[in-house]
C-alpha cells in the first residue's frame, strides 16, 4: 500500500484605488464604499493519503466610512433633526484579519461507499473584525454608533457520504 503526500501554497495580493466622481456633489471625488486598498491572502494545504489539512490567512485594509461632523454633529434647525457628516468616506474601519484551519479524513464505508469526516475552525485567533459602521439618531435624539462585527471563533464539523 503506497503512501502519497503532496502540498500546495498560494499567495495573492490586490491593490485597489477606487473613487466615486459626482460633479454635482461637494467634494466631487471620494473613495468608493467598498474600496479595500490592500488585500492579502496566504493559504496552504497538505495531503497525506486520505488525511488533508489546510490553513488560510486573510488581511485587508479598512473599508471607508463616513463619520458625523465633530464640530457640528447634529442639525437641530430642521425637524426631524439630521446628522451632519464629514466628507464622504473620509474615515476607514480598522484593518481586517482572519485565520482559518480545517482537516478532513476520507475512508471507505464499503467497497462502493466512501465517506469523509472533517472539522474546521474559522477565525481561530478570535479577532473582532468590524465589518461596517454607521450612525443613527435614537429616541433621545442622540447620535448612536452601530457596528456590524464578525463572528469570533466558529467551529464546524462535517460528515459526507459518497456513493
Amino acid at each position: 500500500n503506497k503512501k502519497t503526500n503532496d502540498y500546495s501554497v498560494w499567495f495573492s495580493y490586490a491593490y485597489n484605488d477606487n473613487e466615486y466622481t459626482f460633479n454635482t456633489l461637494v467634494p466631487p471625488n471620494f473613495p468608493n464604499n467598498l474600496e479595500l486598498e490592500h488585500s492579502f491572502t496566504l493559504a496552504g494545504n497538505y495531503n497525506y493519503d486520505d488525511f488533508k489539512i489546510g490553513v488560510g490567512f486573510n488581511y485587508r485594509s479598512g473599508k471607508p466610512f463616513t463619520t458625523p461632523d465633530v464640530t457640528n454633529p447634529l442639525d437641530t434647525s430642521i425637524f426631524p433633526n439630521e446628522i451632519n457628516y464629514e466628507a464622504p468616506n473620509s474615515s476607514s474601519l480598522p484593518e481586517y484579519f482572519r485565520a482559518d484551519a480545517s482537516a478532513t479524513y476520507d475512508f471507505n464505508l464499503s467497497e462502493t461507499i466512501r465517506a469523509s469526516v472533517g472539522a474546521s475552525v474559522l477565525n481561530f485567533t478570535n479577532r473582532k473584525n468590524i465589518l461596517n459602521t454607521y450612525y443613527r439618531l435614537n429616541d433621545s435624539n442622540e447620535i448612536e454608533t452601530v457596528q456590524r462585527v464578525s463572528l469570533g471563533v466558529t467551529p464546524n464539523a462535517s460528515f459526507r457520504i459518497r456513493f
